[in-house]
């Protein structure tokens, strides 16, 4: 957690000093989006999220590509089952027991974008490339009616937290309707890449695929 307070911070950092460094009259953007998210990683077990997406552009001219976005993914809880047992003869020697685990996932990135088409009707089309990007993914494991004192589940599953680098690429259309402010998104991003610990946990590093709809909204810097 420590870590990833600190490559935040970081990111943050960078991202004034982009937000100083770009030319005072330039237009900027702010787009909001969220939607529905599934899991690339977890092929069995997928889990399943509300995306909210923020991004950051500080112009919307093509020749000024570079964005900052920041992702949060809302939970959905992901329901599976262990088996818990007991040595005391007096009591079930096998129960099941439901389980509940919630993948919170927050991302910050930087990328850039890559003009495809524009329409008669002034309708885009983009590709969004994001070579490097910061990822914290918690993952908290409830068990329901689970007798601690009188049983024992084999290798469960527990909270887990993590942080590390992760790639993403989007396509995004932007609707014309004044100054193209609608838009749809899908975005595809990795799972963490770095190795998970060793200890045997029934889940991976979850791999986010995002359909979002949303909007851009536009300002004018001050000289």
């Amino acid at each position: 957690m420590n870590n990833m307070k600190l490559t935040t911070s970081l990111l943050f950092c960078f991202a004034l000093f982009i937000l100083y460094a770009v030319e005072g009259n330039a237009q900027s953007s702010f787009s909001f989006s969220t939607g529905f998210s599934t899991d690339m990683n977890n092929h069995h077990n997928a889990f399943h999220h509300i995306p909210v997406s923020i991004q950051w552009k500080p112009s919307p001219e093509k020749r000024a590509p570079f964005f900052i976005e920041f992702n949060y993914d809302i939970p959905f809880a992901h329901k599976g089952t262990d088996n818990a047992y007991t040595l005391d003869a007096s009591l079930p020697e096998e129960v099941t027991l439901q389980k509940n685990i919630r993948a919170s996932i927050f991302t910050a990135s930087i990328g850039f974008r890559i003009h495809l088409n524009t329409d008669k009707k002034n309708n885009s089309l983009y590709l969004n490339l994001i070579p490097f990007g910061l990822c914290s993914q918690s993952f908290k494991v409830t068990y329901k009616n689970y007798d601690k004192v009188n049983y024992e589940v084999l290798n469960p599953d527990v909270n887990v937290n993590n942080a590390g680098a992760v790639v993403s690429m989007a396509i995004v259309y932007n609707f014309h309707k004044q100054r193209q402010d609608m838009l749809l998104m899908l975005h595809a991003q990795s799972p963490l890449l770095k190795k998970r610990n060793e200890y045997p946990a029934s889940f991976r590093f979850v791999a986010p695929l995002q359909f979002t709809f949303g909007y851009n909204f536009y300002y004018n810097k001050k000289k």
